[in-house]
This record gives structure tokens, sequence and C-alpha cells, in this order.
């Protein structure tokens, strides 16, 4: 700085004041300040917005008097739990008139009945089909299912080894399998379900629950030594609904599981999937 202009800057700071081109940075600078304060929320909010899930697609289903969280899952085709899980369900929780369900991936509204309880007849007859001995199926026309397999449609009741098959047995014909157990394992519905009958048979199978699941098909869980679930209510896929015991004409603490389809027995086996076991064997003959 030359000898004349340092004089000058001295008046300057000494009135207190600044050079021209300090102050051309320092308004440059709360202009940046102000920029940012009020640039960064709105890009904030901008990003948040870009990052947020699609809405899912579906409808909203209201319900009328009767219908049950199976029934609208049946006609719309959409698991129990994805309906729960949507709406914020909890198990215990009965649907009410008017109540607004919004279900994931339908297009339009479908029809759903209402729940009605068994006729006398209807009681008689699960009663009956329960205590007496049931006659073979007919031989099957379709080529058995693979039995190694990871995407059947119905999960295991309860975890153990099967220590009588489906098939006949004692001159008998067993229409069911029987799954060891210890007493009092929780037994799980293997599929979602409606509760249609659930109580003491009276009868070789002991106490005993029986799920409808739509389509004629039903499934039977006997023996029981305790029951969770009532008739009537909603159930869905791997949900508690009993405990093993051994009521009924039994040696021990086991499941008795039965699968039927329009009243005939179906060998539960080609509906669920492949055990440890299996796999582990499948693997080594592989190799």
């Amino acid at each position: 700085m030359s000898a004349v202009g340092r004089p000058a800057r001295r008046r300057v700071l000494a009135r207190g004041g600044e050079l021209p081109h300090f102050r051309q940075i320092r308004a440059i600078l709360s202009l940046l300040i102000l920029v940012s304060l009020f640039a960064s929320p709105t890009a904030s909010a901008a990003h948040k917005r870009a990052k947020l899930p699609p809405k899912p697609k579906g409808i909203t289903h209201v319900v009328q008097a009767g219908q049950t969280l199976f029934r609208i899952s049946h006609a719309y085709q959409v698991k129990v739990a994805v309906i729960m899980e949507e709406n914020r369900l909890k198990p215990s929780t009965p649907l009410k008139v008017g109540q607004r369900l919004f279900i994931p991936g339908a297009k339009t509204a479908k029809k759903v009945e209402a729940y009605r309880p068994l006729t006398r007849e209807e009681r008689g007859a699960i009663q009956r089909s329960l205590s007496e001995e049931v006659t073979a199926p007919p031989p099957p026309t379709e080529p058995p299912r693979p039995r190694v397999r990871t995407d059947a449609p119905l999960l295991w009741p309860i975890q153990g080894p099967v220590n009588s098959p489906f098939g006949p047995r004692w001159g008998r014909f067993h229409a069911g399998i029987d799954i060891s157990s210890p007493h009092y394992q929780g037994v799980v519905a293997a599929l979602d379900g409606e509760i249609i009958y659930s109580e003491d048979t009276r009868g070789p199978l002991g106490k005993a629950i029986v799920v409808q699941h739509g389509r004629g098909l039903r499934t039977v869980y006997a023996h029981l030594s305790i029951i969770i679930a009532r008739e009537g209510e909603t159930v869905r896929q791997g949900q508690a609904i009993a405990g093993v015991g051994n009521t009924g004409r039994s040696t021990g603490p086991h499941l008795h599981f039965e699968v039927r389809q329009n009243g005939s027995p179906l060998n539960p086996v080609e509906y669920l999937p492949a055990t440890i076991d299996e796999l582990v064997r499948d693997l080594s003959t592989r190799q």
C-alpha cells in the first residue's frame, strides 16, 4: 500500500467505518447465509419426497354385518396377515359394521358372504366324521406331488417326527398323520381359515378343532389338551390355536392332523413343506 493510502485507511478505521471491499464481502456472506437457511429445508423436503415409496394400490372395503376377516380375505384372495398389517389390526379385535379396511392389490369390490353358525345337521355331520371310521379315498388320478418341496401351501401345525403315516393301519384306514410331540406343545393353524368346530368329540379323537379354509378344504387337529381358538374366529396361518394332548383314544401325547377336500381325506404330507431330515437325505442322494 502506498504512503498516501495508509492515512486514508487509518481515518476510515478511526471513524468506525469499513473499507468498501470489506463491505462487499460481508454483504455476500450474509446473502449466502440467508440463501442456505431458506433453501436447505426446501431441498431436504424435496429429497424426502423423492425417497417416499409409492403408495400401494388397492381398494377400501366397508365391513357389512356378519363379515369376518377370513371371509374378506378369502373373497379378495389376500392373506389375513397382510390385511391385518395394512390396517394395524390386532388378532383379538372384532370387526365392526361400517369399518373401513384397505385391501392391498384389490382392483374391484368383491361380494363377501356373512358368517353363520353351523346348523344342527351340519354340526352332527362333522361330529360323525370325527367319530366314525373313514373309508380309504379312491386312488389318485394325478401323479403324486414331489415330496421334497419348500413352497407347500400348508405349514406344519407342530414340529416333530411323523410316527404314524396316512393310509392303512391295524386293519383300518388312518385318515391323517400322527406327529409325535411333548405334552402342551403349541399347535398352529396350517393355513388361514375360520374355526367351524372346537370342542370335545367324546370319541376316539378327543378334543378337536376343524378349520375351514374355503373351496371345500378343511384341516383337523385332534387329541388336544387345551383349545385356544373358538368357533367363528378367524385364524391366520401360523397362529396358535391349541395345545398337544392325549385326549380320546391315544397311546401318548401327539397331534392327529388331517387334510380333507370336500369331506375326502388327503395325505397331509403332500401339502406340507419338506422337513430338514428330508432335505438332508435328498441332498445326500444327489451327491
